[in-house]
């Protein structure tokens, strides 16, 4: 049984112990069984507040840790096209037909689109 289970069982117990007889001895005992209720009550919406509070930082987490692997990836991506971008800058040097430019553009294109890597690009 876990901590808040075996906590919610001594509440009940101690609840049980109003229909006792009064005596004397029965009103300190209650005061005290109803301080304790009190307490015992107390403690289990701390308690549970506290299981909350880990299960938002659990999520918290996760959330962060997907949005650094989106960053990668988006780092890698921006990566990609900043290289196919000094590649085209790289062919104006180069005297090259019009249709070969369109054809090398294409498949550089089509390349990044896929996730491809670029020529000379090292994973």
């Amino acid at each position: 049984m876990d901590k808040l289970q075996e906590i919610k069982a001594r509440i009940s117990k101690l609840k049980g112990y109003e229909n006792a007889k009064p005596t004397d001895q029965y009103w300190m005992a209650k005061e005290h069984i109803d301080f304790l209720i009190d307490r015992t009550e107390l403690a289990v919406k701390q308690r549970e507040i506290i299981e909350e509070n880990k299960r938002q930082q659990e999520v918290t987490v996760h959330q962060f840790r997907q949005a650094q692997e989106e960053l990668q990836r988006l780092n890698k991506e921006n990566d990609r096209f900043r290289k196919a971008l000094h590649q085209f800058a790289d062919m104006k040097n180069i005297a090259l037909s019009a249709e070969y430019v369109i054809q090398r553009y294409s498949e550089y294109a089509l390349q990044l689109l896929n996730g491809g890597e670029l020529e000379g690009d090292a994973k």
